[in-house]
């Protein structure tokens, strides 16, 4: 095994376990944030101030956006790991990779009734093309109960991390079977 290739399987499973914690995490905030969602509108002397709902929605965005980043990064690692071993690459997701594309440049686009939406530039330039690839065009702000970014969600992210963790250690239990099987050849 490569050096390279031994540093990319340290980085799926970095970034697979990542993904494990960070789909905990996120469901964790959903979770939370519905819950006060729901007390919020009895309006009793119980019930979450706006502040604290605000509080949770900014959380519930970062941690689901960090978990769209996790996914993403993992996906790219394991293209990397194959690569090196002379395999055939396996297809991104598309919505994922477009999902993290239209997070990383929220920044370069216009927002209307709630979504982003892709901008057209002065002079003709156009920005936006992961929006553009996206379900209708754009991203939905506000994340729906239960949900994650356009469908994406943390146990779906999460299974797909275990099922690469489970790949890996796999390939690290065959390649202690074969250290083994070197050694009892060499005696």
């Amino acid at each position: 095994m490569t050096e390279t290739e031994e540093y990319a399987l340290q980085f799926i499973r970095t970034w697979a376990e990542a993904v494990v914690r960070q789909a905990e995490r996120a469901r964790a905030v959903r979770v939370r944030a519905a819950r006060d969602s729901r007390n919020y509108e009895h309006m009793e002397d119980w019930s979450p101030t706006t502040e604290e709902i605000e509080a949770n929605f900014r959380e519930q965005w970062a941690e689901e956006h960090m978990l769209v980043w996790a996914a993403h990064q993992l996906e790219r690692w394991e293209g990397r790991l194959r690569s090196e071993r002379g395999q055939d690459a396996v297809e991104p997701d598309e919505l994922l990779k477009n999902i993290r594309d239209a997070l990383e440049h929220l920044d370069e686009v216009d927002f209307k009734d709630g979504s982003a939406v892709p901008p057209s530039a002065p002079g003709g330039r156009v920005s936006g093309k992961a929006l553009r690839r996206l379900p209708g065009e754009q991203l939905w702000i506000e994340l729906p109960d239960g949900g994650s970014f356009e469908g994406v969600t943390p146990e779906t992210v999460e299974a797909h991390a275990l099922a690469v963790v489970r790949s890996i250690e796999n390939d690290l239990e065959q390649q202690l079977v074969d250290r083994y099987l070197d050694l009892l050849r060499d005696r």
